[in-house]
């Protein structure tokens, strides 16, 4: 199957963002429904009480999954820049040394997650009444953690090449998949959590091998096969530079919303599944959103490496506006049906409060963690990963933890407590762009 890749150095920006950020949201959107699947698979197989053990694995797997992804767009970075800059060797060797380092890493997390899988749940304030399923559940999830890395690299890789479409189609394969295996599992097993764990990972090593498979097959970059391709600690290192910060980014942001969910299931089981519920929503959001960011940031390495700064320019500009378009409406839609929406996956008028007074602050302002994501992304393509991670770690993750621990027992409302997400991406989002001006008027002028 032929696929035109998108042509990032030439033709109508806003047209080409949209050819690669569509497929993204899709994808992405896809991979956040897992959750929700699961949950709603639960629901409709006689297991609702297992659904809030699912739900309080929720923010430990985002925040494992958002570290693995910002890690491998480092790769995406340095790949799209020796596309851009007409170094095929170099991206060759890129490519291969980072599904070396996907694989070694992969295997570290997953026996650290299985050995400490339980504490970091307690970490968490899960109820102890969750705790025992939902140790099953993240366990497994840890077990297919190489599987995710490769298919994360692959991915991150294919679209640096500028193709978003088969890593797209590939997905949808695991979908279907995951479905077929989820209820057979089920139907075999008579287990609940079990199943929809261990379907996950089966339905994802599809999408990861065929993923990887299309990535080596790529004969524009690898039109000389591997001759004199091999594992290089160099590019290793311009990965990392790139891509750890980008992961310690997105593991922060998760990190302090895992301290969130920490202080809300203080509350007691209903709160535990009803912020569970509305995390799996708002992580859709959040991939809707973030989206645009990660076509932002190959289109920005590649026309670097090229030299071209006023398609530099126009890469942001149209990325923010393709987020305002598709984030402001989706999330204000989220937030008007918030109820019918958490009633889909729990009959629990409590849990749906708890659902609810989440997703009406963060839903409809998601767009505004857009726009942060846009412009930390078009820093990370002019290769610097650095301001964004520092945002994060400031207006992300320590005011949250100060907002949670010095200020919410004060005042002990919900809402208030939800009101520093979008306080947090308002003043990332103005810092970020202060710098991205400074350091785009230093480029161009050297």
């Amino acid at each position: 199957m032929k696929i035109k890749s998108v042509e990032m150095t030439s033709g109508s920006v806003m047209r080409g963002l949209l050819s690669l950020t569509v497929p993204i949201m899709i994808m992405n959107v896809a991979q956040s429904l897992f959750g929700i699947m699961d949950m709603a698979i639960l629901k409709a197989s006689g297991f609702e009480s297992t659904v809030g053990a699912v739900g309080a694995c929720g923010m430990l797997n985002v925040l494992c999954t958002s570290l693995l992804i910002g890690i491998s767009a480092g790769s995406g970075v340095v790949v799209a820049r020796y596309i851009g800059s007409g170094m095929k060797h170099r991206a060759r060797t890129a490519i291969v040394t980072s599904l070396i380092f996907a694989v070694l890493a992969g295997l570290v997390l997953l026996t650290v997650g299985g050995i400490f899988a339980e504490k970091f749940l307690i970490m968490t304030n899960c109820h102890v009444s969750l705790l025992p399923d939902a140790t099953k559940y993240l366990r497994i999830y840890f077990f297919g953690i190489p599987v995710l890395m490769l298919y994360n690299y692959s991915a991150a890789m294919l679209r640096a090449a500028g193709d978003t479409r088969r890593p797209m189609y590939y997905l949808f394969v695991c979908c279907v998949c995951k479905l077929v295996l989820t209820f057979t599992f089920i139907k075999l097993t008579g287990r609940g959590v079990e199943s929809v764990g261990l379907a996950t990972v089966a339905a994802n090593l599809v999408s990861c091998v065929l993923s990887v498979v299309t990535l080596l097959r790529n004969k524009d970059i690898f039109d000389e096969g591997f001759s004199n391709v091999r594992f290089d600690p160099a590019e290793l290192r311009a990965v990392l530079y790139n891509g750890v910060p980008a992961g310690v980014q997105s593991s922060l942001y998760a990190f302090a919303n895992v301290v969130i969910t920490s202080a809300v299931n203080a509350f007691g089981p209903d709160a535990t599944a009803g912020i569970a519920i509305a995390n799996q929503y708002d992580g859709i959001l959040y991939q809707i959103s973030y989206a645009p960011s990660l076509a932002v940031i190959p289109y920005v390495a590649q026309n670097m490496g090229a030299g071209d700064y006023k398609r530099v320019k126009k890469t942001l500009l149209y990325g923010v506006l393709i987020t305002l378009g598709f984030g402001a409406s989706l999330g204000a839609l989220s937030a008007v049906f918030s109820r019918e929406l958490s009633c889909f996956l729990s009959s629990s008028p409590a849990v749906v409060e708890y659902s609810v007074q989440k997703m009406v602050i963060v839903s409809s302002t998601y767009f505004i963690c857009g726009i942060n994501e846009v412009i930390g992304g078009a820093l990370k393509g002019m290769g610097n990963p650095i301001a964004p991670a520092l945002t994060s770690l400031v207006f992300l993750c320590l005011l949250r933890i100060v907002w949670v621990y010095y200020v919410f027992p004060y005042v002990q409302n919900m809402t208030f407590l939800y009101a520093v997400w979008p306080i947090g991406w308002t003043l990332s989002a103005v810092t970020l762009l202060i710098v991205l001006l400074s350091r785009y008027r230093l480029q161009k002028k050297s």
